[in-house]
C-alpha cells in the first residue's frame, strides 16, 4: 500500500513544483502592479478648447505672437465717467448701520467725491505701464500679461520663473506691490538664499484686458490649460504657481493638469470643501480634544467658534456667490452701467474679506490698509473695460459644472506645496484637512496678520513665505 502510494505523492510533489512559483509569480506580480498603479499619480486630463466667436477655424494655425501692449485712455473715457459720477443718486442710509448693510452710503458719497474730483486716471495709467504688458491668443481668445524679469541677476542666482493668479474681485493690479520685492529681494531687504523671480501676471479670461470667452463653459479647467499654454510659449518648461481665491483654484488645476511642469504651488487660500461623517466627528472632537485630531491651538483659536465662523460669517459674506452662480448677467448689466454701483460692489468685498472687524465701522477700515488711489485703480480696471459681468459669468460656469467646488479633491495635488494661512481669510483649512487633497504640503504658515488680498494688504509678508518656500523646494 506504501509503496502504491509512492508515485500519487511523486505526482504532488511535482504539482506544486509547479503551482507554487507559479502562484507567488501570480500574487508577486499583483502585488507590483498595484504598487506600480499607486505610484502613479492621477492628473486631470488636459483636452482642449476653442472661446473666440463662432465655430472653431478649421484650416490654419493660431498667431502664437506675444504682443506688446499698453493701457491707454482718453479724454472721452474720463468725461464719460465724471458725467455718470456727477448724476450719482444718494440713498441715506439708516442710523448705525456702519457695513452692515452693505457699503455705507454716506462714506461712498466721500469715495465718490474723491473719485470724481481728486483721483488722477491718467496718472494712474502711467503706474499702469511700468511693467511690461502683452497680449497673445489662446484658444481663440486675447490673452493679457505682465511679464516682469529682474532688472539685475547678481552672481550666482538662479531666476525662478513665477506665475501668479488674481481672482474676483481683484486684478493683476493687485501684485503691483509684490513684484519688486520678487524681482529685486536684496534691495528691499529680502535675502532668502539664491532665489530671484521672474513673474508672470495674467488677467483670467473675461477679467480687465484678457478677452472674455464667447462660448458656454469656459471654468478653472480651462484656465489652467491656457495659462499653461502661455507659460509654454513663453519658453518655460518648469514653473512655479501661487495663487488665492480664484487663482488658488486655478493653479492647483494646474499642478494637477501638468504635474511634472510645476516645480511648486504656494496658495494663500485652500478650497477644501468636501464634506464626511469623519469631518464633522473631527469638527466636533477638535473644540475639545483638538490634539487627537490634529488641530493646533492656532487652529482652534481661528476655527471655533465653529458655527459662528465656518457657517453664519461665510453665509454673511457670500451672497454675492449665490447671485453670480446662478444669474450673473442681470445684477451685472447694473453694475456696467454704473461707476458708483460697481465701485460699492467690489470696495465692499475689500473691506470685510481684510478684516471682519471692518463691518462695524463707517467707513469700513479700507483707507487703513489701503490707498483710495490703490482701490479705485482696481475698481476702473473693470470699469474701462466693462469686464464685470463677464468676471461674475466665472462662477456660474465653475458652480454649474461642480456645485461644491471638490470635483478634483480626489485626484490629489502631488507636487511640492506651500501655504500661507492669514488669520483674516474668509475661512481657515487646517494643514491636517489640507492634507486630504495637498499630499505633498512642504511649508504651512500661520501668517501674523493679513486677509483675503494677501498681495495687495501685506506684500512683503507673503513675499518672504513665497521665498522661504521655493528655497525648501530648490534644496530637495
Amino acid at each position: 500500500q506504501a509503496i502504491l502510494c509512492l508515485p500519487r505523492s511523486f505526482e504532488y510533489s511535482q504539482k506544486n513544483a509547479v503551482l507554487v512559483p507559479a502562484a507567488a509569480l501570480g500574487v508577486g506580480g499583483m502585488l507590483l502592479y498595484w504598487l506600480r498603479s499607486a505610484r502613479k499619480t492621477k492628473t486631470i486630463d488636459m483636452g482642449d478648447g476653442w472661446w473666440g466667436s463662432g465655430e472653431r477655424p478649421l484650416k490654419g494655425k493660431e498667431d502664437a505672437s506675444i504682443r506688446p501692449f499698453k493701457i491707454e485712455t482718453s479724454d472721452k473715457e474720463i468725461e464719460d465717467l465724471h458725467r455718470r459720477l456727477d448724476q450719482f443718486r444718494f440713498t441715506p442710509h439708516v442710523e448705525g448701520a456702519a457695513f452692515h448693510y452693505g457699503f455705507n452710503s454716506s462714506y461712498l458719497r466721500k469715495v465718490v467725491a474723491y473719485w470724481r474730483n481728486q483721483f488722477d486716471w491718467r496718472k494712474q495709467v502711467e503706474e499702469l505701464n511700468k511693467y511690461p504688458h502683452f497680449h497673445t491668443t489662446i484658444e481663440g481668445i486675447d490673452i493679457h500679461f505682465i511679464h516682469v524679469k529682474p532688472p539685475y541677476v547678481p552672481h550666482g542666482r538662479a531666476v525662478k520663473p513665477l506665475l501668479m493668479v488674481h481672482g474676483w474681485p481683484g486684478s493683476f493690479y493687485e501684485f503691483y506691490k509684490i513684484i519688486p520685492l520678487l524681482t529685486e529681494p536684496a534691495k528691499h531687504g529680502l535675502n532668502e538664499g539664491d532665489v530671484v523671480f521672474e513673474v508672470i501676471c495674467p488677467s483670467i479670461p473675461g477679467y480687465g484686458f484678457s478677452e472674455a470667452p464667447h462660448q458656454k463653459e469656459f471654468d478653472s479647467i480651462a484656465t489652467a490649460r491656457i495659462f499653461h499654454k502661455l507659460m509654454n510659449r513663453l519658453g518655460f518648461k518648469e514653473y512655479y504657481l501661487q495663487g488665492g481665491d480664484w487663482g488658488s483654484r486655478i493653479t492647483t488645476n494646474m499642478a494637477q493638469m501638468l504635474p511634472q511642469s510645476v516645480k511648486g504651488l504656494h496658495l494663500n487660500l485652500v478650497f477644501i470643501a468636501s464634506q464626511s461623517l469623519g469631518k464633522l466627528i473631527r469638527i466636533m472632537l477638535g473644540a475639545y480634544v483638538p490634539w487627537l485630531v490634529g488641530l493646533s491651538r492656532e487652529d482652534v483659536r481661528r476655527f471655533y467658534p465653529f458655527v459662528q465662523k465656518n457657517v453664519y460669517d461665510v453665509l454673511r459674506e457670500s451672497g454675492y456667490l449665490h447671485i453670480q452662480a446662478t444669474k450673473p448677467d442681470t445684477a451685472g448689466c447694473g453694475l456696467n452701467d454704473s461707476p458708483v454701483g460697481l465701485a460699492a460692489y467690489i470696495l465692499e468685498k475689500f473691506s470685510t474679506w481684510t478684516d471682519k472687524s471692518f463691518l462695524h465701522k463707517d467707513d469700513g477700515g479700507l483707507e487703513s490698509k489701503y490707498s483710495l488711489d490703490e482701490l479705485l485703480t482696481n475698481v476702473m480696471i473693470y470699469w474701462v473695460t466693462s469686464s464685470i459681468v463677464s468676471s461674475m459669468r466665472y462662477y456660474k460656469e465653475n458652480f454649474s459644472k461642480d456645485p461644491h467646488l471638490n470635483a478634483h479633491d480626489r485626484v490629489g495635488v502631488y507636487v511640492p506645496t506651500g501655504i500661507a494661512a492669514f488669520p483674516q481669510e474668509i475661512v481657515h483649512i487646517p494643514r491636517v484637512w489640507a492634507k486630504d487633497v495637498y499630499k505633498n504640503i512642504i511649508t504651512y504658515s500661520y501668517m501674523p496678520r493679513g486677509g483675503h488680498f494677501a498681495a495687495f494688504e501685506e506684500p512683503k509678508l507673503l513675499a518672504q513665505d513665497i521665498m522661504q518656500f521655493v528655497q525648501k523646494v530648490e534644496q530637495l
